[in-house]
């Protein structure tokens, strides 16, 4: 009887650790110091990637507002605030997958306070200052994102301009957010390299870089309802979530990208094509198209804010 225990006690044992090691690989996300912007090179292009790097040091230390929120399952959400003028609209922008706000807009979030925005870099739960340990993929993150909104109506009124950025994973957090009932000073949404699924980017990460078969599927089920209490649902995705929206929204994403491919933005695009412009960037790799052509992109971002800075579409 004892040794039937003690196999049962160790086959126990070897089920959890096996379905942890899914969800550390893929969900998980420890706890970091709030100031701290250091992350791992994703760059081949080490010269690239220490100039992203030089930027995020330099808006670091632009003075600025922390500022807090709660999400709506009871997390502190953490943010940067950068004020410029009471009359100018707000953008809130959210970084990517075990990213830092600081880093992945290091360009883009100082471009938009020399245009004279006020904005607002957030940590995304489970990262720096929110709370959380958990990675949900734009499944939990889009509810976050209202969150945001609350919180930057409270403070500013609900007659305040707001247009959402996002990179990567916040990229595809604030395309899913489309899908909510956001509130109409909501103007535009700005998404440089989205994912059109959770399970689609999982998948093709996994079978890219991991060579896992589709039966991981299964175990990262498993272990995301074991271990960080998240069900998967198959309906919430940037596709799905953008073919009713009337928010105006642009997608950007990098020819050569292998984290996650530009057809999955255009993906998006297809699911609603009056509301989404998808433009892509040759030879640019992940989350950087802007180093690959500025002029372009700025360009680009320019005549989208300018074009739709009146907000959604009307029937």
């Amino acid at each position: 009887m004892i040794v039937v225990i003690i196999v049962l006690a160790v086959l126990l044992a070897a089920a959890l650790i096996g379905l942890f090691v899914p969800y550390y690989i893929v969900f998980f996300s420890p706890h970091r110091n709030a100031d701290e912007i250091e992350i791992e090179p994703f760059l081949d292009d080490m010269d690239m990637f220490n100039g992203i790097k030089d930027q995020a040091k330099k808006l670091a230390k632009i003075p600025c507002s922390r500022v807090q929120t709660t999400s709506y399952d009871g997390l502190k959400l953490s943010g940067r605030y950068y004020h410029k003028s009471d009359d100018a609209p707000l953008c809130i922008c959210f970084h990517g997958y075990r990213g830092s706000a600081v880093f992945d807009f290091s360009i883009m979030g100082q471009f938009l306070q020399d245009e004279g925005y006020n904005v607002l870099l957030v940590d995304q739960r489970a990262h720096f200052g929110s709370g959380g340990h958990t990675i949900t993929y734009g499944i939990r993150e889009r509810r976050d994102v209202l969150s945001w909104i609350e919180y930057a109506n409270g403070r500013f009124g609900s007659d305040k301009p707001i247009y959402l950025f996002g990179i990567s994973m916040g990229a595809s957090t604030v395309v899913m957010a489309s899908g909510l009932d956001l509130p109409a000073n909501v103007r535009m949404i700005c998404a440089d390299c989205p994912y059109s699924s959770p399970k689609d980017v999982i998948f093709y990460v996994a079978n890219r870089w991991y060579k896992c078969p589709r039966l991981l599927w299964v175990l990262i089920r498993i272990s995301a309802l074991v271990y960080g209490h998240l069900i998967i649902p198959r309906d919430v995705t940037a596709a799905n979530a953008v073919k009713n929206t009337k928010i105006p929204i642009l997608l950007i994403h990098g020819e050569a990208d292998c984290f996650v491919p530009n057809e999955m933005s255009e993906e998006i695009r297809l699911a609603n094509p009056d509301c989404v412009e998808r433009y892509t960037f040759p030879d640019a790799v992940h989350g950087v198209s802007y180093c690959y052509d500025p002029e372009r992109y700025i360009d680009i971002l320019r005549g989208f804010i300018k074009r739709n800075s009146g907000g959604r579409q009307t029937d």
